[in-house]
């Protein structure tokens, strides 16, 4: 296909970057615009799972990416007080599939993806107002006044999309029910290389894994009302997370509170199309996801990678969306309804049902489990 302009990306994250690369090398013109004032490493850690890594192969990002993190080989889930629930090994899927998942620093993904960009224009502290649409092209308009004409708009901007408001309209936010403390430790030796790690509580979660030689990325989730502040948010975990097996108090002890930040976990229920004329969505603004899986970023890889695609393949900008849509809907619904069900499983509270999930947990043969991260893992160009 040839289109007549350029893409305009909204939002210059995970999803947002990996388009831009993925449009460059498939010979197609475009420009990232960002709310933000500025481009800074936000966040703490990601796994890029094994069909991330995969799609990012397509791009020849995915040397970069393993380079700037640490391979995962197993995942452990355990107890509040340490006992094993159930292990699995990835390095078995990753074998199969020929990738591996990676834990990194989502501030270094975003430099990897940045430098993968090839100099696509970025413009920061453009927030989009509204777009409007005619025969043969999309005009994107600012709140800033600026103006900008296209042959297609994504939008690549998150839970809370501008653009995808403008295009289906304001839909209902759904609060998970708990709320999320994510931070880097600075240490080396609290956590083996090569594992990720669940701990599971009373409506209380710890995870952690390797991203480096000296930093281990943690996570911490609680039930809690929404809309919670924390003067001292390390405070606030080391006070509700004091009774969790070791590593935890050690990770805790060595994290720097500036590098701990709070969000409440929502997410929205998955819709039946992303596009109308020159306008798609991409990433958390088509299908925003609780984290619980592990996909949110995952998914706006794959998005990103085969959008270009069809964009490169199909002979009308319809049908590149139409395939799109075909493709990317089913697997993105199934993730988001799973990774819903799985929290409300993890963040149980009635000490009888967590009991009788730990059981299930333990007598899961280690097959079933593996299968499940199976289907997840592929990732092909092909129908």
């Amino acid at each position: 296909m040839r289109l007549d302009g350029k893409v305009l990306i909204a939002g210059a994250g995970i999803g947002g970057l990996t388009l831009a690369r993925a449009l460059r090398r498939a010979g197609f013109d475009c420009e990232l615009f960002e709310r933000e004032p500025d481009l800074r490493p936000i966040g703490a850690g990601i796994l890029v799972q094994t069909s991330a890594m995969l799609a990012l192969r397509t791009l020849e990002l995915d040397r970069l990416v393993q380079q700037n993190g640490r391979g995962v080989d197993v995942g452990y889930g355990r107890s509040e007080k340490g006992a094993a629930l159930q292990s699995t090994s990835m390095r078995e899927v990753a074998e199969e599939f020929g990738a591996p998942t990676v834990a990194i620093h989502r501030g270094r993904l975003q430099e990897v993806l940045l430098e993968g960009a090839e100099g696509a224009p970025l413009h920061l502290g453009e927030k989009l107002a509204r777009f409007e649409q005619e025969d043969g092209a999309v005009t994107a308009i600012f709140a800033s006044g600026r103006r900008e004409r296209g042959a297609l708009l994504v939008g690549a901007d998150g839970l809370h999309s501008a653009v995808r408001n403008a295009l289906v309209g304001e839909t209902e936010l759904r609060y998970a029910g708990y709320t999320s403390w994510r931070g880097i430790a600075e240490t080396e030796r609290a956590v083996s290389d090569g594992e990720v790690t669940e701990m599971w509580g009373p409506g209380a979660r710890f995870g952690y894994a390797a991203i480096s030689a000296s930093e281990v990325y943690w996570f911490a989730v609680l039930n809690a009302p929404s809309g919670g502040h924390d003067a001292e948010p390390l405070d606030v975990v080391r006070r509700h997370f004091a009774h969790f097996a070791d590593p935890v108090s050690e990770l805790l002890r060595t994290s720097p509170p500036e590098r701990v930040f709070r969000t409440d976990i929502f997410d929205r229920a998955p819709i039946g199309r992303w596009s109308e004329g020159r306008v798609v969505l991409l990433g958390d603004a088509a299908h925003p996801t609780t984290p619980n899986l592990g996909q949110g970023g995952c998914m706006a890889i794959e998005d990103a990678v085969l959008l270009a695609h069809y964009l490169k393949t199909r002979e009308t900008l319809p049908a590149a969306l139409e395939a799109y849509e075909k493709k990317r809907i089913p697997p993105t619904t199934k993730i988001v309804e799973g990774s819903l069900r799985f929290g409300k499983i993890a963040q149980l509270e009635n000490p009888a049902a967590i009991w009788f999930r730990n059981l299930m947990l333990r007598l899961t043969p280690k097959s079933v489990v593996k299968e499940q991260l199976r289907q997840n893992a592929g990732f092909s160009l092909d129908d």
